[in-house]
């Protein structure tokens, strides 16, 4: 088993990440916590170190050491991106291979009712269960986090540089084919083990290998695209910023909007696009805010307005999504 509750997975937690993730440091302040009173040392320590196990790297360790160049830089962010996500496939097939041992445990208990320890055992496994799927949640979480900053940092490498945002989208793309294709190959072979398993997958944690594969799916369009958008880069040219500030400056709902739908083409997760869009949220009410928005006419306007909700379908939209990866 794992830990009894979710006090003491938090708790635990916590000490683990403050102690570097150093097993007997933290089983040394843990024995000493009354929470963790009625756990023996060997228990203590098999959670402690299944724990470990779960949880992703923390986001400094992540992001540590220097950079060098723009383009070197973006090949660093997007080793980390790639090796990230595969090193969450890994570690969410560990739970989920953890997940139907315990089924098996818990099916060849109930094969054996009159055991005198049946109720004792059968709440362990359902503590053992809950645990992780607290751990998944947590490795969700922690994933999530890294991606926000590591998207952030993608940002304000290419910034708005077209030729250095087409590589970083091909290169990506590619990536991530590989790493769905990882994902649903792993869960296609865990859950091909019996035919009850991917219903028990998406009943417990909502996955479903079918999600996985239409993702993989997807992954390899546009990937195609990206890699063939990357031929056809127009060279930059000049002049282009200052040009655009003034027609922006008459006509600030082309502005907006174009601003708009960036950031939903974006390759940034749930927290990186909310945090755009509040801003530009926060632009738009500028902007209506101003002497000169009466004297506009009544189509720009709406204009004006309408980018205000479809910013807030948008963040509603991306919610949704994040709560079914959640």
């Amino acid at each position: 088993m794992l830990f009894e509750n979710i006090n003491q997975f938090q708790k635990a937690k916590n000490y683990l990440l403050e102690n570097d993730r150093d097993i007997r440091k933290t089983y040394d302040l843990l024995k000493k916590d009354l929470d963790f009173s009625q756990m023996s040392e060997g228990q203590i320590l098999v959670a402690l170190n299944s724990l470990n196990e779960g949880l992703g790297d923390t986001i400094a360790n992540f992001l540590g050491g220097a950079f060098g160049g723009d383009i070197s830089k973006i090949k660093t962010v997007l080793t980390q991106m790639k090796e990230q996500e595969l090193k969450f496939n890994s570690e969410e097939y560990q739970i989920y291979d953890e997940f139907y041992r315990s089924l098996q445990d818990q099916k060849a208990l109930d094969n054996d009712p009159n055991n005198p320890n049946y109720q004792t055992l059968s709440k362990d496994l359902v503590n053992y269960r809950n645990s992780l799927n607290m751990r998944m949640k947590e490795l969700n979480k922690m994933h999530e986090e890294i991606f926000d900053v590591l998207e952030q940092k993608i940002k304000d490498l290419t910034g708005d540089n077209k030729r250095k945002k087409k590589y970083f989208n091909a290169q990506r793309a590619t990536d991530v084919l590989e790493t769905r294709n990882d994902r649903y190959e792993k869960i296609k072979a865990i859950t091909a083990k019996s035919k009850t398993r991917s219903k028990d997958l998406q009943d417990f944690f909502g996955v479903s290998v079918e999600s996985a594969k239409k993702q993989a799916e997807d992954a390899k369009v546009k990937a195609e695209k990206e890699v063939n958008s990357l031929t056809n880069t127009p060279a930059a040219s000049t002049g282009t910023t200052t040009k655009s500030r003034k027609e922006f400056k008459d006509e600030p709902e082309k502005s907006l909007s174009e601003e708009f739908e960036a950031i939903k083409n974006s390759v940034g997760g749930y927290f990186s696009k909310r945090r755009d869009i509040e801003k530009l949220q926060r632009k738009v009410e500028d902007e209506v805010h101003k002497s000169e928005f009466d004297k506009y006419s009544e189509g720009k306007q709406k204009d004006i307005y309408s980018i205000y909700k479809d910013c807030e379908e948008l963040l509603d939209v991306l919610a949704k999504e994040e709560t079914k990866i959640k």
